[in-house]
Parts: structure tokens; C-alpha cells; sequence
């Protein structure tokens, strides 16, 4: 290992916000500044650091349930009863019921301020949540009780070989500890434990205060603060390290912690918007464009006027940087759709082999990479250096010998989770690569529980299977096992059984629809394969963003899907609540309901409504019936849809959107930010639901009405 530059801690006024890179010190872009996206109402400012010895402490003022580090302090009870002490309660409702679940089954007991008691993240965005307890302040000498909290927690954050970790201000509240005197006894505790264990993979350590609690944001801050002069230790915004040496076939593999843009080699790798306008959104790009000079937008605009495709490669001169060569590419986030047949952890391999191709093609001895994906793209760490370090080992392999010498691979250190990715790569370089996988979560031994981030996790990973209360399709066997297997229509169409019929009806009639003559249900094996692909691609997008804001829960919403609260139980346990799922009514003509049976709806055939074209459903059957005709028996035909709303948008205006609006800008034709909404509610004096994407909703009942 290298040297361990001194970085430090102290400054955020919130929570602070993942960014891929920094802009640099440039005329336009002034020394300690930083441009980052700006989340509704919130300042954000840049978090710095304080090395003692090996660990990065920081002092932020915000919220520890918006936290993404591998672990989350909680300050509990002796009992554990999490619904006592607001920050305890405020943690459990973040997080869910199972985090409390844990604790009552593992710790029956309860735990004292010698125990730390250890539970899944349930929602919450880490590895694990340390639950501690601590007594009620007397007098001096009890700070020996944040030192014994504290240190239990590194002792056993490092046995379980994880990185980072948040702390709450332990005691300030309701225990009446001295804010000064906390602060104090956590930075000598970091201290100690740093010199007893240099080789710790503990590396980060945050105090997070609570953002409405000025007065002890102030006094840990000043008190940190001086502890760090009193050492001779600086404040600063950047870790620097070097992590590690090796070799894969003849090739020598760097990995480091620090600033891509004052890296020298023949070539540095640039991840950029598909349009190429690096200055557009903050991030590595525009890093790139404020180092290298406005000649390289130049270059890029004369060279490539259109932009690229995803996963394509794009090179330009290196202008001021300390390279002979940029190569450019842009890749999907973790949890987008496939391009060209492959998911996004596939594009991004392909495009570091393309910079390997490219740089052999050339004679280029030195390449360096940035942590492809793990920023704006929002893959998880070992998914990005499991798929990075997959591609340079086989082109070691098949390219033999070669002129290149140096990869180096460079992780931003001015983040809150660059120890997480230092350690990914790591552990991926030294192992064998021998059945690596990119995937978001191990395989369980069993389902976890609903409502967990692990179970969005599971999901994800699953082999979809037909639901069991299908007759043709059975689910005894996986959606691909039949679609491989089946000969003659992929579809049937039967009727349903007695308490089904039931449960629709009560729907159908208590929302305004009139007398049914029958309902049927449509097994369409090959559209319910590509309908639980969007399920697992918003499942995959729930584990990494956190799961979808139930509709109630959505700002301007009147409440849950109406047809939710009249269908049985039996019915909706198949549906999933944590991705918006929903049963919803599709009005449509008579005359294309066996096209619409067999290829599902297809929004590119019908006219735009008032809120753009797409799949357009209602919560009231009578707002359906009104997109109905009749046939020559006076029969109506109206579908039951299952559909998957996920990141909901509500609008009470019309608006004629080409896809879903974007999370941070609400603008449906944004290139600026990743994050887009899945579907659009309208909260009209008739509900409407809109997805833009047929895949997002099943036809799986017929409702035949006259």
C-alpha cells in the first residue's frame, strides 16, 4: 500500500450528494467550489475529511437514514424497542418492520452499552445497522461510554470486513451529553483504534447531526476541528491513497484513490452523456472539459456533430490533460433497459474491451480508467469492478502479447462511499476471476422478507415463474423453461374460477361498471415474460435507489388504485406494493381485443390523449367504459391489467409528455440528469394512469359487459 495522504473532515450542510467527480480549480470554476445536482429545496456543499491514520472522519450535518454508508449507527433502548426515542423511531419507520423483527428474535434480551446489536438495512441504503444503547449522562468521566460504543462498533464493522460507517451525535439528545465532549471522545477513539489496527477495512467514519440541531452541528464542528489543529492535520477534500499493486498475465494493475484529471498516461478514459456535451451535468465529464480546455468541446462537436450510441467508443486528443489520447464512452445506469440485447453491466465490459482494443490498435503502453459506473450510473461496486476487471483479464488472455504495460484504475476520494469501491476492486483483482458474476445481491438460502431492500434484491435475481393461480402455464416450471419448450400459441384463454370471478366483479360493479357476462383469463406466456422483465429492471432500480414512494404516500395523490380496495387478498398478494403493481381497467374496442390477446397493447397504434401517447388506464371502471364500443350482441370488452407504475408522477395539468419526466427536472425530454419516473398519474376528476412502455402492464383478464 502507499501513502495515505492527510484529508479531513468536517464540512456538509446536508446530506451529502454521490457525484462520479469534482470540477477542477479553473478560471470559470473557483478553487473549493463544487457544482452538484441540486435536489428540491436542498443546499448541498462538499463533505471534507480528517485523516487519522488510516480512517476519513467527517462531521455532516444531516440525516443518518439518507446515509449510504456500509453501516448505520442506531442509538436505541436497552430493550430495543425501536419506537421509542424520535431517532430510533424515525430510523424504524425509514427502514421497515423487519429491522425490528431482527432485534426482537436475536436479541430477546436486549443488549447494554458493552452489546452491539446487528440487523439487515431492511430500506435503508447499507450493509447493516449497528444498534447501540448508552446511559443517561451524570457527570464527568461517562464519556468512557462513547468510547466503549464506538469502539465496539469499529471492533466489529472490521471483523465483518466492512468499510465505512455512520454515527449518530450519540447522547446529545434526551441523554444530555456534552456535544463537546462526544465529538472529543470519538475523535480520540478513531485514533486509538486507527494506530491498533492500521490494516482495519474500516476506512470511513461520519458524524452525522441532525440538520435541525444547529447549536450541536457547531459545537462538534469547532471541537473536531480543533482536535484536528491540535494534531497538525488539515482539512481537505480529497483522499488520496494508492490501494493496490498486481498483475494480471503481463499487464501491471494499479488501483488508486484520488483524481483521475492529474493522472499522466498515453490514455485516459472519459464516461460522458450520449450527446457529448461534457459541460452539461456535473460529474467526471465536465471535470475532463474544465482540465482539458474548451478545445476538446470543439474537437468533440466537429468530430462527432450527433454524439454516440451507448457503448460506443469515441477518441479525441488529450488537449490539456496529461495524455496523448481521451477516449470517450457512454453507458446506461445500473438499472436501464438492455441496450442492443445486453444489460448495462455487459455495455460497460464491452466498452472497457474497446478501450483495450483501441489502445493495443495504437501501440498505447498506458491507459488509465475512471471507477466506470459507480457514480452517476449508480452500479453497485463490486457489479462495476466484477464487470471491469472481467474485460481486462480476457483481453490479457486473447491479446497476447501486447504493448500495453499500465491499467490503472482511478476511484474518486471525494465521495462518502470511495472506500466501498476501493475495496470491490481490490477483492476483485486479487481473487481468481474465476466465477465472478455481476449481480446486485448473493443468492439466499430463502426469500427474505417483503418490504426489505434484500427482498427487492431477490427479486431482481429470481428466475420469474408463471402465477400459481394459472391452469394452462403452470408455474412448476420457470417463464424461460416454458417459452423454450412450448409448441403451438404461446397463449390460452379460460375461464376463471369461481372466487376470482367474484373478486372482479365486486371491482367492476363498485366502480361504475354494469352487468358482466363473463371473465375470462388470457396465459400469455410470451408477453408475461416480457412484462416480468420491466418488473425485475424496476425491482433492480428499487434496490439501488431505494423502493418506490407508495402512490398514497406521492405528493398531490388522492389515495390508493380504488380497484385495489375491492379485490380479495388472494388476488393482490401477487401483485408487488414495492414496486407500485397494481390491477388496473383498459377500455378498448371490440375488434382489436384477440390482436391485443395475443401481442399486448401497443401504445405505437393508438392516438395521444391528454397526457401524450401511451397505455392509458383508470382505478374506475366507468372511466374505462367510456374508450369501449359494442358488438352486435350489445357486448362491451374491458381488460384488467396488471401494471407496474413504479416511480410515480402525479400531474393535475395535461401535458402531451413522450416518456415519463425526469426525477430531479420534471422534463420528459431532459439529457441533464439518469433517474426518469416510470409512469404518470393524473389526478383529473377521473383518475388516469399512463406508462409509455407496454411492457410495464399484463392484459390478464377479459371483462365482457353489456
Amino acid at each position: 500500500m502507499g501513502n495515505t495522504q492527510d484529508h479531513t473532515a468536517m464540512l456538509t450542510t446536508n446530506k451529502p450528494t454521490q457525484e462520479p467527480y469534482p470540477p477542477v480549480s479553473t478560471p470559470s470554476s473557483t478553487q473549493g467550489q463544487r457544482h452538484r445536482p441540486r435536489h428540491q429545496g436542498s443546499r448541498q456543499s462538499r463533505q471534507r475529511f480528517v485523516q487519522i491514520g488510516n480512517i476519513a472522519l467527517s462531521v455532516i450535518k444531516g440525516n443518518i437514514i439518507h446515509q449510504t454508508t456500509d453501516v448505520l449507527v442506531n442509538s436505541a433502548v436497552p430493550d430495543l424497542n425501536l419506537s421509542k426515542g424520535r431517532a430510533s423511531k424515525a430510523l424504524l419507520e425509514a427502514a421497515g418492520d423487519s429491522i425490528q423483527s431482527e432485534c426482537t428474535d436475536q436479541y430477546p434480551s436486549g443488549i447494554n452499552s458493552k452489546t452491539v446489536a446487528i440487523t439487515g438495512p431492511g430500506n435503508l441504503h447499507c450493509k447493516a445497522i449497528f444498534h447501540v444503547t448508552l446511559p443517561r449522562w451524570q457527570a464527568q468521566g461517562d464519556e468512557k461510554n462513547i468510547d466503549l460504543v464506538v469502539r465496539n462498533c469499529l471492533v466489529e464493522a472490521n471483523k465483518q470486513k466492512l468499510t465505512s460507517m455512520s454515527f449518530p451525535a450519540l447522547g446529545t439528545g434526551f441523554l444530555k451529553y456534552p456535544p463537546r465532549t462526544v465529538i472529543s471522545s470519538m475523535f480520540k477513539t478513531v485514533e486509538d483504534f486507527a494506530k491498533t489496527n492500521p490494516n482495519s477495512t474500516v476506512k470511513v467514519v461520519n458524524c452525522i447531526v441532525f440538520s435541525g440541531d444547529s447549536d450541536t452541528f457547531k459545537e462538534f464542528l469547532e471541537e473536531a476541528k480543533s482536535k484536528a489543529t491540535s494534531k497538525g492535520l488539515q482539512e481537505k477534500d480529497m483522499v488520496t491513497r494508492n490501494s493496490l499493486d498486481a498483475n494480471i498475465g503481463t499487464i501491471s494493475v494499479n488501483i488508486a484513490v484520488g483524481s483521475i484529471i492529474t493522472e499522466r498516461a498515453d490514455v485516459i478514459v472519459n464516461s460522458c452523456p450520449s450527446d457529448m456535451k461534457l459541460d452539461a451535468r456535473p460529474g467526471l465529464a465536465k471535470a475532463m472539459y474544465e482540465a482539458a480546455g474548451s478545445g476538446l468541446q470543439a474537437e468533440i462537436d466537429q468530430t462527432y456533430p450527433n454524439g454516440i450510441k451507448i457503448g460506443d467508443l469515441a477518441v479525441t486528443g488529450g488537449h490539456s490533460l496529461h495524455c496523448k489520447k481521451l477516449y470517450h464512452g457512454c453507458m446506461t445506469s445500473f438499472y436501464a433497459k438492455k441496450e442492443s440485447g445486453m444489460l448495462p453491466e455487459k455495455v460497460l465490459q464491452s466498452f472497457v474491451t474497446k478501450c483495450l482494443v483501441e489502445a493495443k490498435k495504437n501501440s498505447v503502453q498506458s491507459i488509465v480508467f475512471p471507477a466506470l459506473g459507480t457514480g452517476f450510473l449508480k452500479f453497485p461496486p463490486k457489479t462495476a469492478a466484477t464487470n471491469v476487471i472481467k474485460a481486462i483479464r480476457e483481453f490479457e488472455t486473447n491479446n497476447s502479447p501486447s504493448t500495453l504495460k499500465t491499467i490503472k484504475i482511478v476511484i474518486f476520494g471525494g465521495t462518502n462511499d470511495w472506500s466501498s469501491v476501493e475495496q470491490a476492486y481490490t477483492s476483485e483483482v486479487t481473487s481468481t476471476g474465476k466465477g465472478a458474476t455481476a449481480s446486485v445481491a448473493q443468492a439466499p438460502s430463502q426469500t427474505p422478507k417483503r418490504g426489505t431492500r434484500a427482498y427487492l434484491g431477490h427479486k431482481y435475481k429470481e428466475e420469474p415463474r408463471t402465477p400459481s393461480y394459472w391452469t394452462h402455464f403452470k408455474n412448476n416450471k420457470t417463464i424461460k423453461e416454458w417459452n423454450t419448450t412450448q409448441k403451438g400459441n404461446p397463449y390460452k384463454v379460460s375461464s376463471v374460477d369461481q372466487k376470482t370471478y367474484k373478486s372482479i366483479s365486486r371491482a367492476f360493479s363498485n366502480t361504475g361498471g354494469s352487468t358482466i357476462v363473463r371473465i375470462e383469463r388470457i396465459e400469455n406466456i410470451l408477453l408475461f415474460e416480457q412484462y416480468m422483465q420491466e418488473c425485475q429492471r424496476t425491482f433492480r432500480k428499487a434496490y439501488v435507489t431505494n423502493k418506490c414512494t407508495p402512490l398514497k404516500d406521492v405528493q398531490q395523490s388522492t389515495g390508493i388504485a380504488v380497484t385495489m380496495t375491492h379485490i380479495d387478498k388472494e388476488m393482490t398478494e401477487h401483485l408487488h406494493d414495492e414496486i407500485n403493481e397494481f390491477y388496473l381497467f383498459h377500455g378498448t374496442k371490440v375488434a382489436v381485443v384477440d390482436v391485443i390477446t395475443q401481442q399486448g397493447l401497443d401504445s405505437r397504434l393508438a392516438s395521444s390523449g391528454l397526457l401524450g401517447t401511451g397505455v392509458y388506464a383508470a382505478d374506475m371502471a366507468d372511466k374505462s367504459a367510456g374508450y369501449t364500443d359494442q358488438n352486435q350482441n350489445g357486448e362491451s370488452k374491458m381488460f384488467l391489467m396488471r401494471v407496474c407504475l413504479g416511480d410515480i408522477f402525479i400531474t393535475k395539468n395535461t401535458k402531451s409528455f413522450k416518456r415519463p419526466p425526469c426525477k430531479m427536472c420534471s422534463n420528459d425530454l431532459c439529457t441533464t440528469h439518469s433517474e426518469l419516473f416510470d409512469s404518470v398519474v393524473a389526478e383529473f376528476n377521473r383518475r388516469e394512469f399512463v406508462v409509455y412502455d407496454s411492457s410495464k402492464c399484463y392484459p390478464e383478464y377479459i371483462i365482457t359487459y353489456k
